[in-house]
This record gives C-alpha cells, structure tokens and sequence, in this order.
C-alpha cells in the first residue's frame, strides 16, 4: 500500500508519482461531470490528465452544462497540497458583454452593488473593483486580476504593440 507522499491515482486508476505540493490556488475547467455530481477538471501544467474532484460549490445542471461548454474558469486548491487531488472552490459569474458595458457607463457617481463589486468613474477614468477577482473573458481568452496583485493572461495567441517603448519589468521575468 502506497502512501499519499509517494503516489496518487489518476481518473483511470493508474498510480502517478507526485512532484510537488501545490498550496496556492489554480485557476482550471470543468471537463465533465460524473454521476453522482462528481466533476472532472483540468487545469495548466497538469501532467496527470483530467482528474475527479471534489466540489465546494453547487452548480444547477444547467449551470454545469454552461460552465462545461464554455471552459468557464475555476478556482482549485488542492487537498494536503497533492495535485492529484483537485477540490472545486469557485466557479467564475458569467458576466455578458451588455453587463460589462452598462457598469462602465453608469452614472459617475460611485456605486456599490449587492456582491460587493465596486464601479467608479474618477476624472475620466473608469474604475471597476470587485473583492476578490475579475475575469474578462471571451472563447479561450481571458483576462484574471486578482486581490494579491497577481494578473494572468491566457490565449492561443497573445500580441503586443506600442508606437513607443514596449517595456516588461519585474522582480524577474521568465520567457518561455
């Protein structure tokens, strides 16, 4: 008997040895839902394949059939720190484009909404604050600001341009 320090099963069964302990957040999707309402996910850097994961969130069949179909993103954390064993914390709102757009012309005074969510305009600049996260997205593009100041952006294909300096600056920057 294995245990869970050395190895963890994947969705077929087979034995996966582990690498690493995640402790942070990730951001994955919904592959499938399994009887019993159990739900398969799969996030980025997961080597292991699409694995069952427990849920902390309710999702109507509808909402699942939607978040399925749409790659909505979810927040995962990871039981002991295993990425083998993925739980469901979070479901990203699906935000349409009118929604967005009638909170970035409402009036400028600032206001505040039943979740919490902020909307300000302050000297011509629009400002639109939630607590925790904001994602846009749209198809396989989609852009995470997050409370901790950590900002991802995902896409097939992702393009820069500047008429004047295209600068990258950070404590250290990794390509590829």
């Amino acid at each position: 008997m294995s245990s869970p320090d050395n190895s963890s099963k994947k969705e077929g069964g087979q034995a996966e040895s582990l690498t690493e302990r995640v402790w942070e957040s990730q951001t994955g999707w919904i592959v499938r839902a399994r009887e019993q309402g159990r739900l398969v996910v799969d996030f980025e850097g997961n080597t292991a394949g699409p694995l069952e994961a427990r849920s902390t969130v309710e999702l109507t069949p509808e909402e699942l059939r939607t978040a399925i179909a749409g790659r909505r993103p979810v927040e995962l954390r990871f039981e002991n720190g295993d990425p083998h064993l993925p739980v469901v914390v979070g479901v990203a709102p699906v935000i349409s484009l009118n929604d967005l757009l009638q909170n970035l012309t409402r009036p400028q005074e600032e206001e505040e909404g039943a979740d919490g969510a902020l909307s300000a305009e302050e000297e011509g600049v629009q400002i639109i604050q939630a607590k925790d996260e904001v994602i846009i997205q749209c198809g396989k593009a989609s852009i995470t600001l997050r409370r901790n100041g950590r900002i991802i952006i995902k896409g097939t294909y992702v393009e820069t341009h500047a008429e004047g300096v295209n600068r990258i600056k950070g404590g250290s920057v990794q390509v590829n």
